[in-house]
């Protein structure tokens, strides 16, 4: 006869909460401590797809230093995010609050797709109302809207998101920030090729699920009682009631999740270059800048991203790799 296995881990991870997210276009929970010249920590960005390319491996301490290595990388396609508002923040007991507000008045015809804009709005009020909130704000955050409509997937109403303006002093990110206000922004403004940056976004989604597919459980034997595919037990008699930590059925997938210190590979604006031959299945051709990520993304095409600085910087040196070639063999077959 069989016997009982003395070690039987727990099954799947109790770190991630396997909800749905709450939209779509990820709000960052943490944002890096920044000292330097003003800018933005982050970009919205849209995933077209993947495919490969060689390149040079320039890691000092790897064994293939100096060497051909294939690797796999997504596109991010990048048309200009436009910032239209600045947003304030101050410390509370309960965390940031917002102190100030601040919108231009003069916004794409898109956005009224996605918000309403104020009929009186006194903007030069507004800036005097802002600034006299200086001294308590800590945190800047620059508001802004994705252009989906300049890409090929047909989306015409924008995305709207806060990136944190990295300043040493509030008062010259609030500067900085007016500088910004109505204009357009470009990828290569904030990142270069060879640095690293998280990925955020929200993961493909899979429906409902059982608990072998979903938290990756053992399948139980052919005689067992009941189901087989599903816990051997629930829970003990008290207390009375089914705890968290049971791995169950339920929602599996589109959630939100974070992706550490993903190296820029190549910023351009030639999508010819990189695109294979009809298009990336299921998204198009790349209209605009792009951004090569090494390795894979979240989330599946059409699929907005939010690239940020890194909070937990990569030790690894951030120059420009020399790329040899990028594959654009057709996907289609």
């Amino acid at each position: 006869m069989g016997h009982r296995k003395a070690s039987a881990p727990h099954r799947s991870s109790l770190g991630y909460r396997r909800v749905r997210a709450r939209r779509v276009v990820p709000a960052p929970r943490a944002w890096q401590t920044y000292e330097g010249a003003p800018k933005l920590l982050g970009f919205l960005g849209i995933k077209a797809g993947m495919t490969h390319c060689e390149y040079l491996e320039d890691k000092p301490r790897s064994h293939l230093v100096n060497r051909e290595v294939t690797v796999a990388v997504t596109c991010i396609e990048t048309p200009p995010n436009v910032v239209f508002g600045l947003r304030g923040y101050k410390k509370s007991p309960y965390g940031l609050k917002i102190v100030a507000d601040l919108i231009t008045t003069e916004t794409k015809e898109e956005l009224k797709r996605r918000v309403k804009p104020p009929k009186q709005y006194d903007l030069e009020k507004a800036k005097k109302e802002f600034e006299s909130h200086l001294e308590e704000i800590v945190e800047l955050r620059a508001i802004i809207h994705t252009q989906p409509y300049l890409t090929g997937i047909g989306m015409k109403t924008p995305q709207i998101a806060e990136i944190k303006i990295g300043c040493s002093k509030i008062a010259e990110g609030y500067q900085y920030g007016l500088s910004l206000l109505g204009k357009e922004v470009l990828i290569r403004d904030v990142f270069k090729a060879g640095e690293f940056v998280d990925s955020i976004g929200v993961t493909k989604g899979k429906g409902f699920q059982g608990p072998v597919k979903r938290h990756g459980i053992k399948i139980l034997q052919h005689k067992s009682k009941g189901t087989k595919r599903g816990v051997g037990s629930i829970g003990p008699w008290h207390p009375a009631r089914t705890m968290w930590t049971i791995p169950r059925y339920g929602q599996m997938g589109f959630n939100v999740r974070t992706e550490y210190n993903k190296r820029i590979m190549q910023i351009g604006s030639d999508g010819a270059q990189i695109v294979p031959k009809g298009g990336f299945v299921k998204y198009g051709v790349v209209k605009n800048n792009y951004v090569l990520l090494k390795g894979s993304v979240q989330g599946p095409k059409k699929r907005t991203i939010m690239l940020r600085e890194p909070v937990r910087k990569a030790p690894q040196p951030e120059k420009e790799p020399q790329i040899l070639y990028i594959s654009t063999k057709s996907q289609q077959g």
